[in-house]
């Protein structure tokens, strides 16, 4: 296993967890969501959120290894 794959994860993991209060928040005020659809949909924010940062560790790993 590769330490660029256990970076991401834990980058992964952590963008996520510190996303969740925000996106809920925000989520909130822009378009005035409650309940189960606000969770839902900054539970997707979240997701998204992290997938990117994810991706990015993952993509300057990789242009790293290249040279």
């Amino acid at each position: 296993m590769r330490i660029s794959s256990v970076v991401s994860f834990a980058v992964f993991v952590l963008v996520f967890v510190l996303s969740r209060e925000t996106t809920r928040r925000a989520l909130a005020e822009w378009v005035e969501l409650e309940g189960v659809v606000l969770w839902g949909a900054s539970f997707a924010a979240s997701l998204a959120l992290a997938a990117l940062a994810s991706g990015a560790v993952l993509h300057i790993a990789r242009l790293l290894r290249r040279d």
